[in-house]
């Protein structure tokens, strides 16, 4: 099979049967723009998107999701080769899912495009080619404004990619097509905005580009004379793996954690002797506040001590004048 017109559905020359050969239609898979998500059926009663509409014999998948992105809808679907319809409708598919080649329709402005099908429409995200945007997600993709058609003159976007955790980020680019040095790409410092890596015409990018941040700002300018295709970059956020915790030790104790031992009367001397000690604070910082309690029981001990010494001496007086003296 061969295609040197670039056709949606070339014919081709097959062989099916054993009884010969013949020309038929192929089912080439499309190769989708980025944003596609879908061929859907449309039966018109409601439509998949209910938003703004118009046609033209100038569409293209561009067009369309600038004009809808213009009118602030999220969702932008082409029809029949010239209709476009927009819409924030989340129940786009409620109709049923097409083949994608039930949407193989040329677009009037743009016969290497597919614009839908006849009661068949393909949806795109709007957000495709938009002039600027804020990315906080692990991963993603960064395409020029108005992709994928060529970028305007006298542009000048902003996208912010802030990673909350992220240590680095990765960018490659998977097409990079500026016109000369005045159109560039610059990769600033989210806090200090300074640049961190300028590209035009002139100076490509050939390996990926490490940021260590997590806050980087994607800049894109372009003069009033020159345009082209423009640039899809790819990026990746690198986070830091947690830090493993050392494995608890048989001699840690959780100070918060209540340890009891109830001892039965039958229970070995040896085995009750346990001594569990809590250090609730450090030794060089005793608590210079005695409890009253224990005042009492020193005090009380001391009496004891006092009261038995005293009883021992007049004990002791007492045997002592009752043993007889040996006459001389």
């Amino acid at each position: 099979m061969k295609n040197p017109d670039n056709d949606v559905r070339p014919w081709c020359y097959v062989a099916e049967y054993e009884d010969g050969v013949y020309w038929k239609y192929c089912d080439i898979p499309t190769c989708h723009m980025p944003g596609y998500l879908g061929c859907f059926k449309d039966n018109g009663d409601p439509p998949p998107l209910s938003g703004s509409s118009e046609t033209s014999n100038k569409l293209t998948i561009q067009t369309c999701i600038t004009f809808c992105r213009s009118k602030r809808f999220k969702l932008a679907g082409m029809e029949s080769g010239y209709a476009c319809f927009c819409g924030n409708d989340a129940d786009y598919w409620k109709h049923g899912e097409a083949n994608s080649t039930e949407c193989n329709h040329v677009c009037f402005g743009d016969h290497t495009q597919p614009c839908g099908g006849d009661g068949r429409i393909n949806i795109f995200d709007a957000m495709i080619g938009a002039c600027g945007g804020n990315y906080s997600t692990d991963a993603g993709i960064i395409y020029s404004p108005d992709f994928p058609d060529n970028y305007a003159s006298g542009r000048v976007c902003y996208w912010t990619i802030q990673v909350a955790g992220a240590s680095l980020i990765r960018f490659d680019f998977a097409l990079f097509d500026i016109q000369d040095s005045s159109d560039m790409v610059e990769f600033l410092d989210g806090r200090s905005n300074d640049v961190l890596a300028r590209f035009d015409g002139r100076n490509r990018p050939y390996d990926s580009l490490n940021v260590s941040a997590s806050f980087v700002i994607l800049y894109f300018y372009s003069d009033r004379v020159n345009q082209a295709e423009g640039f899809a970059v790819l990026y990746k956020a690198i986070k830091d793996s947690p830090r493993a915790q050392p494995p608890a030790s048989k001699n840690d104790i959780n100070a918060s954690d209540v340890i009891t031992e109830r001892v039965g009367p039958g229970t070995n001397a040896a085995r009750s002797s346990k001594i569990l000690y809590f250090i609730t604070a450090s030794p060089s910082q005793s608590n210079q506040n005695m409890p009253v309690w224990t005042i009492y029981a020193l005090a009380a001990l001391l009496t004891l001590t006092a009261v038995a010494m005293v009883s021992k001496i007049l004990l002791h007086l007492t045997v002592k004048k009752t043993v007889p003296t040996s006459p001389i």
